[in-house]
């Protein structure tokens, strides 16, 4: 099967991270396919900034069985999609802030069209298309893809809890809220500390969280991308889960916070002993080698290929999976 996965962004390296991926680890193909470069220096594969790019690009996808779209579907000089698709050889994966901001349209499109989306792991997400689809976390990382003993630690604990966090920012995260609850902790002289790693690439962002013992992700719904690579650095990961994320993963060692609970809880983590710190770590670092490792998502992408391509039989019942993937 050859895969064309195309994006406006490399968005947080997953696109070139599912294209490196099944390179790797099967016998399909595949070319990750970016409009746009940007500054946090992730992999890349095609970037559609010349002419020659534009049309090698579009010889793949001529040519494609499989299309996996980042947030939205595009054309370029020398490709139509309008050509290429239907319903049963594509999706769109969409992202938080995404989909969160336009579900109305989003939400419009996929109901006139029948092509799949895929959402996330995160009800603020997730719930804003009810009637629909398919349900896959995009978390891949560098950590996913290495051995268990060659995966960094984090600085160890000590008497003062160490909290950063690292996205893009989005308003819904709640920074503002949650740093001046820190403030204010500090103030009554809790040791308790916080910085916000804005503006990095992906490889100084990550050098830096070594720096830290805790993560906080969102104070409003989700881990992130950011919170699955402080489980595998052993960190504290601080984020407000919804039902929707704790039915899946019924065993992850969150600190769950929300804006009300957020003092008292921050208040309880500096009063643990470093033992107790560093076991809460430890159970996070171990859930997401068990649950994030790349090939794991690989094949939760691999075997969702193969249920749209082929949902109608599926539907029918009496159908196995095309190919068991046991890379």
């Amino acid at each position: 099967m050859k895969v064309a996965i195309v994006s406006d962004f490399n968005i947080a390296g997953q696109p070139t991270s599912l294209w490196r991926a099944i390179n790797k680890y099967t016998k399909h193909k595949a070319r990750c396919i970016i409009a746009y470069d940007d500054s946090f220096q992730y992999d890349r594969d095609i970037i559609l900034n010349t002419d020659a790019a534009k049309e090698e690009a579009a010889e793949w996808c001529k040519k494609a069985d499989f299309f996996y779209f980042g947030r939205t579907i595009f054309n370029w000089p020398g490709i139509d999609f309008n050509q290429l698709l239907n319903k049963n050889n594509c999706c769109v994966k969409y992202y938080g802030s995404e989909l969160r901001n336009g579900y109305p349209q989003i939400r419009k499109f996929h109901e006139a069209t029948g092509v799949p989306a895929v959402t996330g792991t995160d009800w603020t997400i997730t719930g804003r298309l009810p009637n629909s689809f398919y349900h896959l976390e995009s978390y891949f990382t560098k950590f996913g893809d290495m051995e268990g003993k060659d995966i960094p630690r984090a600085e160890p604990f000590g008497d003062v809890l160490k909290i950063q966090a690292g996205s893009a920012g989005s308003p819904i995260k709640g920074y503002e809220t949650f740093n001046q609850i820190v403030q204010e902790l500090k103030q009554d002289g809790l040791p308790i500390e916080l910085e916000f790693l804005m503006q990095l690439s992906n490889k100084e962002c990550l050098e830096r969280k070594l720096g830290y013992n805790c993560t906080f992700t969102s104070i409003n719904g989700g881990w992130g991308l950011s919170g699955i690579e402080g489980f595998f650095l052993g960190h504290i990961i601080l984020s407000c889960l919804d039902p929707w994320v704790m039915g899946l993963y019924i065993d992850n060692p969150t600190i769950v916070i929300n804006k009300s609970n957020a003092k008292r809880v921050l208040t309880d983590l500096c009063h643990l002993s470093t033992m107790d710190k560093f076991m809460i770590g430890e159970k996070g670092r171990k859930f997401a080698m068990a649950n994030f490792s790349t090939k794991a998502i690989l094949k939760k992408h691999l075997y969702l290929f193969d249920l749209i391509m082929h949902t109608d039989e599926y539907m029918a019942g009496g159908k196995s999976v095309e190919r068991v993937y046991d890379f």
